[in-house]
């Protein structure tokens, strides 16, 4: 594929980008339809915290790809609505804030997780347990790359 021309459908890196495009879109489509309290932002957020208790806005900058400024936004709406607490460390300490999820983010967090859960289950209704490993590691192995 160049960069100087569109690429058609025949290739393939844009047949891919073209379906994470639309994954992204439905995500969002669904938060607003369902009228979910997470929107898929406040989800990736929580996600990481949940994974990594004690991190740092850094932290999921670093993670995420993102400028510290935008997360910090973004997390300062989750703590104004009481879903992560942010404990500062002893003056001097090397970590700065730690994030925690407080217990109404675990509850926000959980239920949404089974909100989403179950539409993804609907959409993958009849695949095989072996084309659903096989699209497990792709996109596993997907989201390891690096980024340039």
């Amino acid at each position: 594929m160049t960069t100087s021309a569109l690429p058609d459908d025949s290739d393939p890196i844009a047949r891919v980008q073209r379906e994470l495009l639309t994954v992204g879109r439905r995500g969002t489509a669904r938060v607003r339809r369902e009228d979910e309290a997470l929107s898929v932002v406040d989800r990736s957020l929580l996600t990481y915290i949940q994974d990594n208790p004690g991190c740092r806005a850094v932290d999921i900058a670093t993670h995420f790809q993102l400028n510290r400024s935008t997360v910090s936004r973004q997390l300062g709406a989750l703590l104004d609505h009481g879903y992560v607490s942010a404990d500062e460390e002893p003056a001097g300490g090397p970590r700065g804030i730690a994030l925690r999820l407080t217990d109404a983010g675990s509850a926000a967090f959980h239920q949404s997780t089974r909100t989403v859960l179950d539409s993804v289950a609907r959409r993958l209704e009849g695949w095989s347990q072996g084309d659903l490993e096989a699209f497990a590691r792709m996109l596993e192995r997907y989201n390891a790359a690096p980024d340039e």
